[in-house]
């Protein structure tokens, strides 16, 4: 069974410290961005603000300690910030010890010394039950969506708007997007501005578990 697969059907909604959606009964949404940061980080910021919505974005060690000043600036923005692995290798291919690596090389890069130390998302969603293990007993939450807006299989920002439409999407939802991507970017504001008109507030993932 694939990864993903045996995931969801073992321990998705079981498992304290794994999360793919937050509560239902209030209509809230967290929007959440993997792979930063890059060329179109300062975009997508920007938008953000724009728009005034807070988000997630879970970003790779290598990129991050590249990029500090971009890491500054997603917290700054009053965004939260995670780790999504050092090198976005997948984390069941990692024995113990380089999982850790990873995941410590990635906090150092994001200078979690200051803001703390809590959530990750595995690259690709791939995780098994020893890598969860790991992630859980060192302290982390492990982030996962219950929306895929598939960016990544598409370069059209209209099939993005579909798939994250207020009909698609529901309390508690935690929806999947990339960085690096201008059709993303240019789905946004459609996306945003829908689930606002259906009344939906987003926030960040700690936020909707917060609540």
């Amino acid at each position: 069974m694939p990864v993903r697969a045996w995931v969801k059907n073992t321990i998705y909604d079981h498992t304290p410290g794994l999360v793919r959606r937050g509560p239902p009964n209030a209509k809230r949404v967290a929007l959440t961005f993997d792979d930063g940061p890059d060329h179109l980080t300062t975009s997508y910021l920007d938008l953000l603000d724009e728009l005034g919505v807070p988000a997630t974005f879970f970003v790779i060690g290598a990129r991050a300690e590249a990029n500090p000043a971009l890491v500054r600036e997603y917290l700054r923005r009053g965004h939260q910030v995670a780790g999504h692995g050092f090198d976005h290798m997948r984390f069941p291919k990692l024995t113990r010890r380089e999982l850790l690596e990873q995941i410590t090389r990635t906090d150092r890069a994001l200078g979690f010394q200051i803001t703390g130390r809590s959530w990750v998302r595995p690259p690709h969603g791939s995780i098994d039950a020893a890598s969860l293990v790991t992630l859980l007993t060192n302290g982390y939450k492990v982030a996962m969506w219950s929306l895929d807006s598939c960016d990544y299989g598409t370069d059209d920002a209209g099939k993005v708007v579909e798939a994250c439409g207020p009909d698609r999407v529901s309390a508690g939802e935690v929806l999947l997007f990339h960085e690096g991507q201008q059709w993303t970017l240019d789905a946004l504001p459609r996306i945003i501005t829908g689930l606002h008109a259906a009344g939906y507030e987003c926030v960040t993932m700690h936020d909707l578990l917060a609540a």
